[in-house]
């Protein structure tokens, strides 16, 4: 949401920006180490969660490979370095936030936390479109 709706503040919101999405990578990789450990202590059966985290953090991997392949701003591949960057990070994003979900549920944490987790994304739904109306309503 930084890098679309606060450009404004060049290069603030690069910085704020990167900020975020490597404390998420780090946390990523937390919940993975976690997730095999813990997996290996109980004896668990979640081979799809742990599938899908696995592959969200390779999701993430690329984000942050991609990241040192950035071409110039002005380089004529810089759309399509673009279209991948916004296009695998909204994958990712909808592949988490499902596993989340698919994570409470394993976990028999039932409807407290899921509610808790959609209240969560709901705000971020609402931020989002107040953002948008913001930028329709300056063009």
């Amino acid at each position: 949401m930084v890098a679309r709706y606060f450009r404004e503040w060049d290069p603030l919101w690069f910085y704020v920006h990167t900020a975020i999405q490597s404390s998420a990578f780090v946390l990523g990789l937390i919940g993975i180490i976690t997730g095999l450990v813990l997996e290996d202590r109980i004896g668990a059966n979640v081979s799809t969660h742990k599938g899908l985290g696995i592959f969200i953090f390779v999701l993430g991997c690329l984000q942050v490979m991609a990241v040192l392949a950035r071409p110039d701003i002005s380089s004529k591949v810089r759309k399509y370095w673009n279209w991948y960057h916004h296009n695998v990070g909204r994958i990712l994003f909808i592949f988490a936030v499902a596993n989340i979900f698919y994570g409470i549920q394993l976990g028999g944490e039932g409807t407290g936390w899921k509610a808790g987790y959609g209240v969560v994304l709901a705000l971020l739904v609402i931020s989002g479109i107040a953002l948008e109306i913001r930028v329709f309503m300056r063009k």
